[in-house]
């Protein structure tokens, strides 16, 4: 680049200032150049250092997605309207926290260290890191190690600031940066986790595509972590029960110390945080290389006028007007001036008595079934709701009142029962036309969220993330097996051989549910399809050769009925379990087996299926939701080898003609139905919890229609060469529509959701259409949204609705 010595920057004396403006790549400084100047292409530092160009493109990705999630997250939340509250927080106790020495030390002299940072910048010890507002990107910035432990009371705002954090991180980030992802930490147990496993799990389920193999056959979240480009903002560790919020800091403290220049931002409560950290009885333990701040309360000048801000208007304003200035009058510190220190109370008092502009007094009766308004306490799908819960708020003058609020207590359940039914006074227009337009009172509303927060508070053992997924676990657990296997029942009375056949299964599944005990299942089945498969070929030449050393006849049946048995005992456990549940199931078949159909044959089978139907899909039904499909090589080999296996044997049976038609159908459909698996699909945003259940849903009914197509033509054909196209036919409809469904079960988590939720549904305790009831309460800043996870607007209101009586 020249410059012109006459133009911008001109000294009149024919020297240049050194003034540049604007944006642009490396600039080269210098007074007298001796011939020419080569300059080298600009290298992407980012790309220098991950060797992975599509690797970096990939975290920029992520940062858009991310960016995305939380400016929409932060509208919902109502952050900007009319400001975020000016929070601001002071050093941690030092007692609790690495000497800043330590820090230091690190950041300069810690193996494996890259960071460029500039030593000029740091902050000279841990005083200097107190400040408010929009700082704490400055803040972090001023940590030798970029490592910060963020403290506060309940309420305090440690989660608003992580979220300001994550935007203004974004704002300032280059090409090739880290991406600032923000976690709950609430469902994580890190005594069976490492910290990396269950990020590369959760990166998995919000951002999709990072689930997809990468260049080192990772998937993508994984490299993302391993190469440094993901700055963990882990929000919510005393979330994590006391028993283990100890050691979960010491499974963080081997993630950090796995990459030493991850950045980290971790938040917590200030009581449990410091219980853990320094116990009365016990270790200690601290947060490797992170400073620590403590948000501070809130002086009441900023929340009164906060509160007048919001008011919407002169009339509400000059109530606020009137509460604060009673406070300002009273001698002896009032209740009420000593709640509102935290922006979570400010908040709610801004909810229950500064009334939306859309908000309406008759909205919370809502209809009955005929059209007809709802009275007061009245409820459309659960009959009689306490009229306490539909009551409006009224002047926040109320709040005064000694005789009723005597304490701090009192306000802040008064303002926690009033955030539901003052949320639920407002309209709600759908964002997509084709959206559900479905209105629930308020009184439903408190019910259903009420059942939502004991099921998280009790049976999840206080674990914030609502995940659609683990609605199954509000049920009874055998309520999938059962169903299944009622459907399976046909599929017995129908198949024309003995009763070995129940028998054999009852046998498979007995001995494999022993071997899972050495030999789990893993999240693909097609290993214990594997062990099934060659169990059942190992186990029907067991039978048949015992029979043989005995003199007994064994007609090519025997051979049918063992290899028929096998492969069910794979679905339960891993190769070894597997393998020893068909030798069992197989030899019972080949060894005892008789073709020909007994009075009992059909109650006999009908009880076999069924308890290895149910057996199947209670113990192995999937636990995690999917996001696609893709094609198993191991389990296209099984298909095609389950095939092969049976098309000898009906070969043997009836000739070849039939045996060769059987063996290509078999294997064709076996390849589709057990060579399709549930995989996460390619995206571009964050995932929201609705998108992952579509894409859930999708996955149940192919693999469903896949494995019942398969298993449905084998058995048509294979009873049909012996008894007719009829009765093949009727075979092959009740095994297909069995087998089906339960691989759909095994392979997706929307089977199981969708009994749940009927099941709860019939006994009053969600709606019908939970999803969308729970997309409403999220628009209406009830819920809050963390990726494909909803969570209520604050871990203080799930305890307060999971303590209604």
């Amino acid at each position: 680049m020249e410059r012109d010595v006459q133009g911008e920057g001109y000294t009149g004396d024919g020297e240049t200032r050194n003034e540049f403006s604007g944006t642009g790549g490396p600039v080269v400084q210098g007074r007298d150049f001796l011939g020419g100047v080569t300059i080298n292409g600009f290298v992407d530092p980012a790309v220098k250092a991950t060797g992975d160009a599509a690797l970096v493109q990939a975290a920029n990705d992520l940062a858009s997605a991310v960016k995305r999630q939380w400016r929409e997250e932060a509208a919902l939340r109502r952050l900007n309207d009319p400001y975020p509250l000016p929070v601001r927080w002071r050093p941690a106790a030092p007692q609790l926290m690495e000497p800043w020495r330590s820090l230091v030390r690190l950041a300069t002299t810690g193996i494996g260290r890259e960071s460029s940072a500039s030593p000029s910048g740091w902050a000279s010890g841990p005083e200097a890191l107190t400040g408010g507002g929009g700082d704490l990107v400055k803040v972090l910035a001023r940590v030798p190690t970029g490592r910060l432990v963020v403290l506060g009371e309940p309420g305090s705002g440690k989660s608003m600031l992580l979220v300001r954090l994550v935007l203004d991180l974004l704002a300032l980030r280059r090409h090739g940066d880290p991406v600032p992802v923000l976690i709950p930490l609430a469902s994580w147990d890190p005594d069976r986790e490492d910290l990396d496993l269950w990020l590369e799990e959760r990166l998995g389920i919000d951002y999709p595509w990072l689930g997809e193999p990468g260049r080192t056959g990772a998937n993508r979240g994984r490299e993302l972590l391993d190469a440094g480009l993901i700055m963990l903002v882990l929000d919510g560790l005393d979330e994590i029960p006391d028993r283990v919020r100890g050691r979960a800091i010491a499974r963080i403290n081997d993630a950090l110390g796995l990459n030493s220049d991850l950045g980290m931002v971790l938040s917590s409560r200030s009581a449990p945080f410091a219980a853990t950290v320094r116990p009365q009885n016990g270790r200690e333990v601290r947060v490797t290389g992170a400073a620590g701040v403590e948000v501070e309360p809130l002086d009441l000048d900023t929340v009164a006028s906060y509160l007048r801000d919001s008011a919407g208007g002169p009339t509400h304003e000059a109530r606020w007007q009137e509460v604060f200035a009673a406070l300002a009058a009273e001698r002896d510190p009032h209740p009420l001036g000593q709640l509102l220190t935290t922006p979570l109370m400010a908040y709610l008092a801004r909810v229950a008595y500064s009334p939306s502009p859309d908000a309406v007094e008759d909205i919370a009766y809502g209809s009955g079934p005929d059209g007809r308004p709802l009275e007061p306490g009245q409820d459309s799908e659960r009959g009689l709701v306490p009229e306490e819960h539909h009551a409006p708020v009224g002047h926040p003058l109320e709040l005064l009142d000694r005789s009723r609020f005597p304490a701090p207590a009192a306000i802040r359940a008064h303002l926690l029962d009033a955030f539901i039914p003052a949320s639920y006074a407002r309209h709600w227009t759908p964002a997509r036309p084709s959206g559900s337009r479905h209105r629930w009172t308020r009184g439903q509303a408190a019910h259903f969220l009420t059942f939502l927060a004991r099921d998280l508070e009790h049976r999840q053992q206080g674990t914030t993330d609502l995940r659609w997924w683990d609605l199954p676990d509000a049920a009874p657990r055998i309520l999938a097996g059962v169903t299944v296997g009622l459907v399976a029942v046909p599929a017995g009375v129908v198949m024309p051989f003995g009763a070995w056949l129940g028998v054999g299964m009852l046998v498979g599944v007995a001995v494999a549910m022993i071997g899972r005990r050495w030999s789990p299942p893993t999240r693909s089945f097609n290993r214990g399809l594997a062990g099934g498969l060659i169990g059942s070929v190992l186990g029907s030449a067991f039978g048949l050769g015992m029979r043989f050393v005995l003199g007994i006849h064994s007609p090519a049946g025997y051979l049918v009925s063992g290899l028929a048995l096998g492969l069910v005992p794979g679905f339960l456990g891993g190769f070894r379990a597997g393998l020893a549940g068909g030798i069992a199931a197989s030899f019972v078949g080949a060894f005892v087996g008789e073709p020909e159909m007994g009075d009992s044959a059909p109650l006999v089978n009908s009880v076999g299926f069924a308890v290895a139907a149910a057996c199947v899909v209670t113990l192995g039904h999937s636990r995690h939701p999917a996001r696609g499909l893709r094609w198993s090589p191991l389990g296209i080999l099984t298909g095609l080898g389950g095939g092969l296996v049976l098309g000898i044997a009906v070969t043997l049976q009836d000739g070849l003609l039939s045996g060769l038609l059987s063996g290509v159908v078999a294997a064709a459909g076996g390849s589709f139905g057990a060579g399709l698996e549930a995989k996460p699909v390619e995206a571009t945003v964050a995932a929201d919890p609705q998108t992952i259940l579509d894409q859930d849903r999708v996955t149940f009914w192919t693999t469903a229609m896949a494995g019942g197509i398969a298993i449905g033509l084998a058995a048509s054909l294979v009873v049909g060469s012996v008894l007719g196209s009829w009765r093949g036919a009727l075979a092959g409809v009740a095994d297909g529509l069995a087998t089906g469904l339960a691989w759909g079960f095994l392979q997706a988590r929307y089977g199981s959701f969708t009994l749940a939720r009927w099941w709860l549904a019939l006994r009053g305790h969600v709606p019908w259409r939970l999803m969308s009831f729970l997309a409403d309460a999220h628009r209406r800043g009830v819920l809050r949204q963390v990726g494909a996870t909803y969570q209520l607007r604050h871990a203080e209101l799930q305890r307060r609705l999971a303590g209604r009586t």
